[in-house]
C-alpha cells in the first residue's frame, strides 16, 4: 500500500485524540474498582483491549473498514456510552459522565465538519 498523504489536522482531531486516550484509561481504571489487585488491572486491560480493537476495526481513518457517517457516530455514541457505564459501575461515576458528554461534543463536532 502506497503511503497515505498526510492530512490536516486540527485542534479538534488533538482533542479527539486525547479523548480515545482518556477512554482507555478510564476502562482500565474502571477495571481496577470492579476487583482489588491484579484481577481488577487485568480486567481493565481486557475492557481496554476490546475498545481498542473495536476502534481500529471500525473507527480509524487508516482501517479499511471504516464505518461511513452516520452510521461511524451512531458507533461511536454507542462505545462512549458503554464506557461511561462501565466508569459508573467501577465507581468513577463523574469522571464516566464527563468523559461521555465531552467525547460525543468533540466527535459529533467532527462528524458535522467532516460531512461538509
Amino acid at each position: 500500500m502506497p503511503p497515505q498523504k498526510p492530512q490536516d489536522l486540527g485542534p479538534l482531531d488533538a482533542i479527539a485524540f486525547l479523548c480515545e486516550i482518556a477512554m482507555v484509561v478510564i476502562l482500565v481504571l474502571a477495571g481496577h474498582g470492579f476487583v482489588d489487585g491484579w484481577r481488577g488491572w487485568a480486567v481493565g486491560a481486557f475492557l481496554a483491549m476490546v475498545a481498542v480493537a473495536i476502534w481500529a476495526q471500525w473507527m480509524a481513518p487508516t482501517s479499511a473498514r471504516r464505518l461511513e457517517l452516520p452510521t461511524r457516530f451512531v458507533v461511536q455514541v454507542m462505545l462512549f456510552l458503554t464506557v461511561a457505564l462501565y466508569a459508573a459501575a467501577g465507581g468513577l461515576v463523574l469522571p464516566g459522565i464527563v468523559f461521555a458528554i465531552v467525547a460525543i461534543g468533540v466527535f459529533a463536532a467532527l462528524a458535522r465538519e467532516n460531512a461538509s
